[in-house]
């Protein structure tokens, strides 16, 4: 029931959005995909996080839905979309995002943005088909292969409101209000098909190094959390120091969770990246 209620409220707030919810289908998935602004727009690709949905995106679309068009995907059922394995793991999430990308936006190439999860897709479609990509922004960033994993991971694989505590530390500087009411739903978020199996399925090769971003000759913009409990800011300077275009600006006073604890400085970060590397 509460992943039920994960699913009809973010198609209720991105329809509030002015989104066009559609679908994309290939054998044994059929991804939901939030549309808007205008199509001539300016493009841009948002994808959130694992144990999230496009909600996740929401200020930062609201902002540029004037004059961008945005293609927003539902990367998990926690949003609607459908397949045959429970949830997308990050092999079959590049492939789901470059299919959606040609399909929806033709030869022209994207901004894409990812939040956590959704930014270690975006880093391996921009090395896999470097084509679709004009710029990459990474938001808390996950993939980089030199950190301590086995850390990341007993804070993601959790089986009890015990470890939503842990995992509340590692998100928030300071849990916002409404979040601390909403643990048994983080709970069952991550106790999900579709975040264990996206766990399960990581493998060595799936993440990325300093050779591998060296390749990004691309512009490409961290936004970090200077509280990051998950992947610590100083994963975010070896990444900029590997990166030929890399930026960082590190947002304060807020954990990994910047998109819920600190909406605000995301999307003026994300303002700024956008004129700063101006197409």
């Amino acid at each position: 029931m509460i992943l039920k209620l994960f699913a009809v409220g973010t198609a209720t707030v991105m329809r509030a959005l002015g989104a066009r919810r559609t679908t994309e289908t290939a054998p044994g998935l059929r991804l939901v995909v939030n549309e808007l602004g205008p199509p001539d727009g300016e493009p841009w690709v948002l994808l959130h996080g694992m144990g999230s949905t496009s909600i996740s995106w929401a200020l930062v679309a609201r902002r540029l839905r004037s004059n961008c068009r945005l293609l927003v995907p539902e990367l998990s059922m926690l949003g609607g979309t459908d397949w045959s394995r429970d949830g997308l793991n990050i092999r079959d999430g590049v492939e789901a995002v470059a299919r959606m990308m040609r399909s929806r936006l033709g030869e022209r190439p994207a901004t894409v943005a990812g939040i956590s999860l959704g930014g270690w897709i975006a880093t391996r479609l921009a090395l896999a088909r470097p084509e679709l990509v004009s710029r990459l922004l990474l938001v808390n960033c996950a993939g980089y292969r030199d950190q301590d994993w086995e850390r990341i991971e007993r804070l993601v694989r959790i089986d009890d409101l015990e470890g939503v505590a842990q995992l509340q530390k590692a998100l928030f500087h300071r849990t916002p209000f409404p979040l601390n009411l909403a643990r048994r739903g983080l709970l069952a978020a991550y106790r999900s098909p579709s975040v264990r199996q996206v766990i399960d399925s990581i493998r060595v090769e799936d993440s990325f190094d300093a050779d591998d971003l060296r390749r990004l000759e691309l512009p490409v913009g961290l936004i970090w959390a200077d509280g990051d409990g998950m992947f610590e800011p100083q994963v975010a300077r070896a990444m900029r120091d590997a990166l030929p275009e890399g930026r960082l600006e590190i947002v304060p006073e807020c954990g990994h969770g910047i998109q819920w604890e600190r909406p605000r400085a995301l999307v003026e970060a994300t303002l700024r990246f956008r004129s700063e590397t101006a197409l």
